[in-house]
């Protein structure tokens, strides 16, 4: 409460000011709101049981104001409570969770309160918001941002990361220095033919440890350098991270260090691109508190799954968790557009792209040397075809290698898994449209195959309508239907829905979490505001 009576009289005299008609610049308020609710039923057969309170409602109001080189914001959450799965819970009430002033110059910034911050691609650091996994970590504490001469930028942070309503029992602090090696060693050129950077970071977290072992660190610190090279087509970048010893729940209380090596490189030529992406890591789960629970609570660091994000349903059965305590593995895509005009290509050119990922246990702990057990593999092919101006297609192939005793649980057997899926498109005009998708997944592991369709309805109304169903017809005979309609009007959007939620993996931007089996009502609404 004494937080909220500290901001809310500053945040109210910057927006008294923006109102100031005699002032040359003019405060902006921009503000967004967020509701996602669900009413519980049972459902025995497929492992759904209702709550005692049926109801769980997750809500979300951020506004931020600017007012020339000031800027203030806050974000209120309530809970009502939480809904099923949400990992920062379960949570139930209300509460202003982030709060924060910033000043900003053209090479300089300073802000205190709630920040979020990343250094290099995050192996070591990064606080970020994600509503639908569940994270959120930002740092109550103070971020500095200053770039001292032409060639250098610096980040300096300080504070102490978010745990639901209140913060962890820890502090975290850093600094990421990055050089531009063309501003460096050729000051006076405006134009450069390649784009070189070099970068460090430093993460540090203390918590104090009470406990009766000898020599338990209280202080973990991680350290990662980086390599950004880009010339015309080409673009390559490297980044290597080491931690010290971090004794922890999800590693066993393990003594060892911990290290990553993350590679990225791509070549795009005309209607031709390649990208590849190779990942190492050993020990490498890093939490603001030791004993945690869950993978995706009040993490310090990003370690995201390296593989194609798929928007099928069937092809998100089998999706792979990283492998944080050791896995090494790459990613690479292949994309080539056909010329329209040409005989593969027709009136309107066709698009292919190419995907394959594979994971496996570090051998001997050396970095992308492979081990004899397999993780997880993944071979799609997704062509793209457009037949006319109102007709599209996407047709995708894809074969899966799932070891459910790693990325699951202990003693579950391997899944082999082929996909078919088919996309199509009909535009009855530039705002009225059907979009229908089949798909089958066929398997003799696990619970056996699977069918899905989809059909979406979209109007010169605001309204668009979608039914579906994933049936699985191995073992289970379970369906998980869903019928749901949704109205949007300018930067509001209101959906309703009723079905069936399976049980499994969630992902979101290659960060899993697990979502219980689910029966009833769904509704969301979306809005954003701003003068």
């Amino acid at each position: 409460m004494k937080k909220i009576l500290l901001v809310l009289p500053v945040f109210s005299t910057l927006c008294a000011l923006g109102q100031q008609n005699n002032s040359n610049i003019k405060g902006q308020l921009n503000g967004s709101y967020e509701n996602y609710t669900q009413y519980y039923l049972n459902d025995e057969k497929i492992g759904a049981f209702a709550p005692q309170d049926r109801l769980g409602s997750n809500n979300f109001l951020k506004l931020d104001y600017t007012y020339g080189k000031l800027s203030a914001g806050i974000q209120y959450e309530s809970y009502l409570p939480s809904i099923l799965g949400f990992y920062s819970g379960p949570l139930s009430g209300s509460k202003i969770a982030n709060k924060y002033f910033k000043y900003t110059e053209s090479k300089f910034s300073v802000q205190v309160g709630d920040f979020y911050e990343q250094f290099g691609s995050g192996l070591i650091f990064r606080s970020f918001e994600n509503r639908q996994i569940g994270i959120n970590n930002a740092l109550e504490g103070i971020n500095i941002y200053v770039e001292p001469t032409a060639f250098t930028k610096m980040k300096a942070i300080y504070g102490k990361t978010r745990n639901n309503f209140d913060y962890a029992n820890s502090t975290t602090r850093g600094v990421d220095v990055e050089f531009d090696l063309n501003k460096l060693f050729d000051p006076n050129k405006t134009n450069y033919n390649s784009i070189v950077t070099l970068g460090s970071s430093y993460i540090g977290r203390f918590q104090e440890y009470t406990g009766p072992m000898d020599n338990y660190p209280s202080t973990v610190n991680a350290f990662a350098t980086r390599l950004d090279v880009s010339k015309g087509d080409f673009t390559f970048n490297a980044e290597y991270a080491s931690k010290s010893r971090d004794p922890h729940l999800l590693n066993n209380y393990s003594m060892d260090n911990g290290k990553a090596l993350l590679i990225n490189t791509g070549f795009t030529k005309n209607n031709f691109g390649f990208l590849l992406t190779a990942r190492s890591i050993k020990n490498m789960g890093f939490r603001a508190e030791r004993d945690v629970e869950f993978a995706t609570y009040m993490p310090v660091n990003y370690v995201p799954a390296l593989t194609k994000q798929h928007d099928f349903l069937t092809s998100n059965i089998y999706v792979y968790n990283p492998q944080v305590l050791g896995e090494t593995g790459f990613q690479t895509d292949i994309f080539f557009n056909i010329k329209p005009g040409s005989p593969l290509g027709g009136k309107y050119g066709t698009k292919i792209s190419a995907n394959y990922s594979y994971y496996t246990e570090l051998k001997n702990n050396k970095f992308l040397s492979a081990g004899s057990n397999k993780y997880y593999s993944d071979a799609n092919l997704e062509i793209k075809k457009k037949w006319s101006k109102k007709l599209e297609t996407t047709l995708t192939l894809q074969n899966i290698y799932f070891n459910a005793s790693v990325i699951l649980a202990a003693g579950q057997n391997d899944v082999v898994s082929n996909v078919v899926a088919l996309n199509t498109l009909y535009k009855f005009s530039n705002q009225k449209s059907v979009r229908i998708k089949l798909e089958h997944l066929d398997t003799k592991q696990d619970m056996g195959s699977w069918a899905s369709a989809i059909a979406e309805f979209s109007f010169n109304s605001p309204f668009a309508f979608y039914i579906s169903d994933l049936y699985n017809y191995g073992s289970t005979k379970n369906h998980f239907y869903n019928v749901g309609a949704s109205v949007t009007k300018n930067a509001t959007r209101f959906s309703m829905a009723f079905g069936k939620q399976r049980p499994g993996l969630f992902c979101v931007g290659g960060v899993c979490r697990f979502v219980p089996a689910a029966y009833g009502f769904t509704a969301t609404l979306t809005t954003s505001f701003g003068n």
